[in-house]
């Protein structure tokens, strides 16, 4: 687990902190918190249920790893669940990763099983400068979001190429090859697979960007409707 706090007018972000500082830290309002939660294990999960005092429920789905998109609004803060795109993925085995976060007046949590590229990149965009967290938690939200959805673009080329290779394949063919059909199979699978996933994300982000949520300010909705 790692915690970056941004505090209002610092020139930079502050790492190092412990679980048992958090409360501590969460009580400066206009600080931004980010806990990051990667491989956790029960002391993760009793902090989510202690310290933020979260809904059990989502306690629960955050241990799961096939749960589906969805964004639930709870007195005081947004549960949600993101897939991202798996660094290995392909066409013929189109995989993704999920994550589970919640969005409070001054803090983030990425609750995650894997490795997020996405998150990656924010953290080192975040040690150069503080830019990101002096717009507030909703808009170090949005970074991460988007850097999730920009993954899924290199993806959608990938299945272009691979469509257009295994058409060139067939209609070059002069006898039968039995690796064809299980090829067409394998791409049909991670097409639907892409768009039972990326069809529930689009209402997430949708949703997000409407102003559906007081979490998510009215000046930073054009920047979520910008990832949709």
């Amino acid at each position: 687990m790692e915690i970056i706090v941004y505090r209002e007018g610092a020139e930079k972000i502050e790492s190092g902190f412990t679980y048992e500082q958090l409360p501590e830290l969460l009580k400066d309002e206009k600080a931004v918190v980010w806990i990051d939660m990667e491989e956790p294990s029960e002391v993760e999960d009793q902090i989510l249920l202690n310290v933020f005092h979260f809904h059990p429920l989502t306690v629960e789905d955050c241990r799961e790893t096939r749960n589906h998109p969805k964004v639930e609004e709870f007195p005081g803060y947004l549960y949600f669940i993101v897939h991202g795109v798996r660094a290995d993925t392909s066409p013929d085995h189109f995989n993704t990763i999920e994550l589970d976060a919640f969005l409070g007046p001054n803090y983030v949590i990425t609750y995650h099983h894997d490795d997020f590229r996405s998150i990656n990149n924010v953290k080192k965009l975040l040690s150069t400068s503080p830019v990101i967290c002096q717009r507030g938690a909703a808009f170090l939200l949005h970074q991460i979001l988007d850097q999730i959805v920009d993954y899924y673009s290199p993806v959608l080329d990938d299945f272009d190429d691979r469509i257009e290779k295994l058409e060139d394949d067939i209609f070059t063919l002069h006898r039968p090859d039995k690796a064809i059909p299980e090829e067409i199979m394998d791409l049909k699978r991670g097409v639907l697979r892409l768009r039972r996933i990326t069809g529930r994300q689009r209402e997430v982000i949708l949703r997000m960007s409407r102003g559906e949520f007081s979490l998510i300010p009215a000046p930073l909705l054009p920047f979520h409707r910008d990832i949709y």
